[in-house]
């Protein structure tokens, strides 16, 4: 089945390496490639459909291709030295023709709807440097490409490769960035030759079947930066030599199945920006180093077993924008400074043990969009703080403890598309300030005790779909004005204490 060409955020560093490496190339005003450079291009074309018409300039009467669409020549030979052809629709396979030009430096076609396999003649373009067939629909066995010691960037990254993943990538000693995952390959470690990979500094095996636990040697890697490891079936404990790997920034582990906890040693790494170790069998507390890991951004490890009280020094970092820790049985009060400081945009504490007082301080930047704290033990009332919050786009605290009224201006937020306050304890009326809330698409207070009647001014919610106001103490009649709310399709009122006749315009709702 082919597939649309995905853009992974994983891939944000290979691109700053390939503008690194294309810099250097201009397209020339004098000179020209021998004929046998536009020939090969020619068959190249051949083999591709281009529905798009991207290659229309790739003529026979061309006697150089310096003018090719996608083509960059060397500014002193003329001779082609890159072929950069990425989202452009391109359908069927790469020709073996491609062989003959023998100065090209970077072959970059990712994001098309290439088939077939990578054929072997590629080995002899010796001079090749970067080579990016990512995001196409390539089978087959990766050939041989040892030869090709000069390449510093391989991202054969999510196609359809099948066989080992080979141990010959190790000879590639001078590569920077490796792109192998979200292929078919066969169960199997990561191979030890991996390990003399030492210029490298983005790796990325997301999603090709890993086995076993990381080998020792690629914890030698000290360039590198992006360790993306994700959707494997990795095992055994989380790895203290992974925290000797002073360059990550960023380190992706999640849905494998690694046991253990997380080392103190872990602080070491102080350029870590994201760690996502979440849909793992991890447990024990987080370390209380991890506190002083300043430049942390996001931290994810969601779906273990980690249990105990959050680290206070979590509430002093200053640069986090994604916290997500549901589905784990952390316990205890929440770090009362959490966020203070910080840009927070999304926050995932749902399903834990904690209790005391709601944290205050999830939105003081101004920026947060989601907050999840569901199936928690949280008492009290919301702080009046979130009232103030307009960048919230879901917000979800049911199934808690709370109580109290809720801050008049939480039902006045514009871009506010969610809101959960089910299965607590909270009192009050529905404000009329609710029809700012223009952005909602659910509205979902069943299981409280909120009183008085529905304000009119709901029927301006006109992209509500779901609306649950059963188990409450709700009065009076109930508006007619929810004949606006035309996507309404889920309406539950039950167990309140409505007088008079259901409004026959409710009817009208789809």
């Amino acid at each position: 089945m082919s597939k649309l060409p995905p853009t992974p955020a994983s891939r944000q560093l290979f691109i700053f390496f390939v503008f690194l490496f294309t810099g250097d190339f201009l397209r020339p005003t004098f000179g020209s490639s021998p004929n046998v450079e536009v020939q090969a291009l020619l068959n190249f074309k051949n083999h591709l459909e281009d529905p798009l018409n991207y290659l229309d300039s790739w003529r026979i009467s061309s006697e150089s291709p310096c003018q090719f669409h996608g083509v960059v020549c060397d500014n002193v030979t003329g001779r082609v030295v890159e072929i950069s052809l990425n989202y452009k629709s391109l359908i069927g396979k790469i020709s073996p023709a491609i062989s003959a030009l023998q100065s090209l430096k970077s072959l970059i076609i990712p994001s098309n709807y290439i088939s077939g396999e990578l054929p072997a003649e590629i080995v002899k373009c010796s001079d090749l440097r970067v080579l990016n067939v990512s995001a196409n629909n390539l089978t087959g066995s990766l050939p041989d490409l040892s030869k090709l010691i000069k390449l510093e960037i391989l991202d054969v990254t999510d196609n359809y490769f099948t066989g080992d993943i080979p141990e010959w990538i190790g000879n590639l000693t001078g590569l920077s960035a490796l792109g192998v995952g979200d292929n078919n390959f066969n169960e199997g470690g990561i191979p030890e030759s991996f390990g003399n990979l030492k210029n490298l500094n983005w790796l990325y095996m997301r999603g090709c079947q890993l086995t076993g636990e990381i080998p020792n040697s690629l914890f030698d890697l000290q360039q590198l930066g992006t360790l993306d490891l994700a959707s494997n079936k990795i095992s055994g404990e989380f790895p203290v030599g992974i925290t000797k790997m002073r360059s990550l920034w960023k380190i992706e582990l999640f849905g494998n199945q690694l046991t253990g906890v997380i080392p103190p040693e872990i602080s070491d790494l102080n350029l870590l920006q994201e760690i996502d170790i979440s849909m793992n069998q991890m447990h024990g507390e987080l370390p209380i180093e991890i506190g002083n890991m300043k430049n942390l951004t996001v931290f994810e490890c969601n779906t273990n077993r980690f249990s105990g009280e959050l680290p206070p020094g979590l509430g002093g970092l200053r640069h986090l924008k994604g916290f997500s820790i549901y589905r784990n049985n952390f316990s205890g009060n929440f770090p009362e400074n959490f966020a203070m400081f910080a840009p927070l945009v999304e926050i995932d504490i749902s399903e834990n043990k904690f209790s005391g007082g709601f944290p205050k301080f999830l939105c003081a930047s101004g920026k947060l969009q989601k907050l999840l704290a569901l199936e928690n033990s949280f008492s009290g009332e919301l702080p009046e703080n979130y009232a103030k919050c307009k960048s919230l786009l879901r917000f979800r605290v049911n199934q808690n403890q709370l109580s109290g009224n809720i801050p008049d201006g939480l039902w006045a937020l514009p871009f506010l598309e969610l809101i959960d306050l089910s299965d607590n304890s909270f009192t009050g009326e529905i404000s009329p300030a609710i029809g700012v809330s223009t952005s909602l698409t659910q509205l979902l207070l069943f299981d409280n005790e909120f009183s008085g009647e529905i304000p009119p001014e709901i029927g301006e919610l006109t992209h509500l779909e779901k609306l649950d106001l059963s188990n409450n103490k709700f009065s009076g009649k109930i508006p007619s004005q929810i004949q606006n709310i035309r996507q309404l399709s889920y309406l539950h009122l039950e167990n309140n204490l409505f007088s008079g006749s259901i409004p026959d315009e409710i009817g009208e709702c789809e």
